[in-house]
């Protein structure tokens, strides 16, 4: 009796110990893949399953995973150019702005003062450069000087971009082919040209602001050199209000070779009201600053040079070329 009581405890027990081996393996949590091991997680499901070499089932590495602790790729987010990188700094061309794009002049010696604005300024240099140097000629700080009738381009560099402007030479040239120079001498008819009587009747047929006629002191301190010239006449006139809107400037010299001389003067004076583009000019206010930047003409003819400032300056420049 004993025997066969132990006998159906020791059947239970090898019954009980089967069940428990085959509910194990239909729980999911043994691989089928021979040699590969298995972890159960605490909500229930399975780590990634790896081949003894330690790669995964479908061939792939399984120790570079994408998940915590795997670490992702360096080039993650990034493409092959670069765009995706916040770091890399994003470049920008630079530009250049003219203060004038078509200038006409109508006399040969004629003056124009080119400038520009680069943006980004990388403080570097511009370059000015004339297509055609027989009818126009451009100096390296952007002055322009007409020499012939006709059309040229003057080109400016800055950092590899360039902007263009163009100049017309406009006037009728002589018959002879002589035309005028700011080298030459004076002719008879332009040694009987009266300046007074040329100012009154200009001032009298333009309004400008309050003029003043300069004295040697009032020249050394606007016009430096000026007074020294020789001049048979020298009619310079002068604003002395903070809005200086205009200026006005006749000489005829002795000598012609002080003709550029006089003309770099009168430059100088316009460049000083304009400004070097890093701080205001003498002329201080926006408006009279470019009154000085965009309406004002440096002309000779034979030994007379003129430089005004006004807002008709162009027909104030014919009248003055009609005298000779």
């Amino acid at each position: 009796m004993k025997r066969r009581i132990f006998s159906a405890v020791l059947a239970a027990a090898l019954v009980l110990s089967l069940a428990a081996c085959g509910g194990g393996n239909n729980g999911g949590s043994a691989s089928s893949n021979p040699g590969g091991s298995s972890s159960s997680q605490p909500d229930g499901s399975v780590s990634d399953v790896f081949n003894p070499d330690g790669s995964q089932p479908d061939g792939s590495n399984g120790s570079a995973s994408g998940s915590a602790g795997g670490g992702a790729s360096s080039s993650e987010g990034f493409q092959p150019d670069g765009s995706g990188d916040s770091s890399k700094p994003g470049s920008s061309a630079v530009t250049i702005t003219l203060n004038k794009t078509d200038v006409t002049l109508k006399k040969a010696g004629a003056t124009f003062k080119l400038r520009y604005t680069a943006t980004p300024d990388t403080d570097g240099g511009a370059s000015f450069t004339s297509d055609k140097p027989e009818i126009a000629t451009v100096a390296e700080d952007g002055t322009v000087t007409a020499v012939a009738p006709g059309t040229a381009t003057i080109t400016v560099e800055y950092d590899g971009t360039k902007a263009t402007c163009i100049v017309r030479c406009k006037w009728d040239a002589p018959a002879d082919g002589s035309g005028s120079s700011s080298s030459g001498g004076s002719s008879s008819s332009a040694s009987k040209v009266d300046l007074q009587a040329f100012y009154e009747a200009t001032v009298g047929k333009y309004e400008f602001g309050f003029l003043e006629l300069a004295d040697s002191s009032l020249l050394d301190q606007m016009y430096a050199g000026l007074s020294g010239v020789s001049a048979e006449q020298k009619l310079v006139y002068v604003c002395m209000i903070s809005m200086n809107n205009g200026e006005f400037g006749l000489v005829q010299v002795k000598d012609s070779k002080d003709v550029d001389t006089v003309k770099a003067a009168f430059q100088a004076r316009i460049d000083y009201m304009v400004g070097d583009g890093n701080g205001p000019g003498g002329a201080q206010y926006p408006m009279a600053m470019d009154q000085w930047e965009n309406n004002s003409r440096v002309v000779s003819n034979g030994n007379y040079v003129m430089m005004v400032v006004h807002e008709n300056c162009d027909d104030i420049v014919n009248e003055f070329n009609a005298l000779f």
